[in-house]
């Protein structure tokens, strides 16, 4: 059993997470706009990519916390064992899941084809939500490529090598704000740009490991799939995206309220 105690203060944890998400994704672009495209000149150039990535990040954000991962959506089970099911003994289950399902200890569900649980969306990574995932973490490296090509024009044009040492330490230039040696919006840019850069890194190894998973070695859905001696799935990459995202796969980073039909079928949450 999951204390009661225990599970309160995780779910108020998960409510803090995706609270500083959003506010981190406001306040890096409010800087961006505001701060460096518009000194930098280039507002017209870096503001359409800026905003398009931006609504594409939110809304597949907020898909990805919203939606149900669980194995519920895949309908009620049956009452006996049968093909295609299996029993599941912890307490968030007790019950009938289907085969191609894993049990989510944070959750305390099981998730029906289960990627990772992502801390940063407190919710499971599965058949439910892994589109609208594959499509935050491209459009979160097309976002914060953006900003870093930004903040190099604005490194480049606005400092000078001995400033620029103590713009990318941003804990430096907070306590110099806080002693009055620099300016909030010199802060606020030195805070920015660290955020960007170390954002970027992150979201190239996780669009790395994340593709590599979806091209190379993991099958996501249980398909009458031939099986390669090495155990992966003979698929072209076409294939493997139509397997995740469906026939469509475009409609996920053109259409915010696309679904698949595979999730269609589940009943999966509209969030839109």
């Amino acid at each position: 059993m999951v204390d009661e105690g225990q599970s309160r203060k995780t779910i108020v944890g998960q409510k803090v997470v995706v609270f500083f998400t959003f506010f981190l994704i406001i306040f890096t672009t409010a800087v961006q706009i505001f701060l460096i495209q518009a000194e930098i000149g280039f507002l017209g150039l870096f503001l359409p990519p800026t905003m398009v990535f931006v609504s594409m990040l939110v809304i597949n954000y907020w898909k990805c916390v919203k939606i149900d991962s669980s194995a519920k959506s895949a309908g009620k089970p049956p009452s006996v064992q049968s093909d295609g099911w299996r029993y599941c003994p912890y307490s968030g289950c007790s019950g009938s899941v289907p085969v191609n399902s894993r049990h989510c200890h944070q959750c305390d569900v099981c998730v029906i084809q289960r990627d990772h649980h992502c801390h940063f969306t407190a919710n499971c990574i599965g058949q439910n939500t892994l589109p609208f995932f594959m499509v935050l973490i491209t459009s979160m490296f097309g976002l914060t490529l953006t900003y870093c090509i930004a903040n190099l024009i604005y490194i480049t044009t606005h400092e000078t090598p001995g400033t620029l040492i103590l713009t990318v330490v941003a804990p430096i230039q907070v306590l110099w704000y806080f002693l009055g040696y620099v300016t909030l919006s010199h802060c606020l840019i030195s805070l920015n740009i660290v955020i960007s850069f170390g954002a970027l890194m992150g979201s190239i190894v996780l669009n790395y490991h994340e593709y590599n998973l979806l091209f190379h070695n993991k099958p996501y859905l249980t398909k009458s799939m031939p099986i390669a001696s090495s155990g992966v799935l003979k698929m072209s990459k076409l294939d493997r995206i139509k397997e995740v995202f469906g026939k469509k796969w475009y409609m996920f980073f053109i259409d915010p309220t696309h679904q698949s039909t595979v999730q269609k079928q589940l009943g999966v949450t509209k969030v839109m």
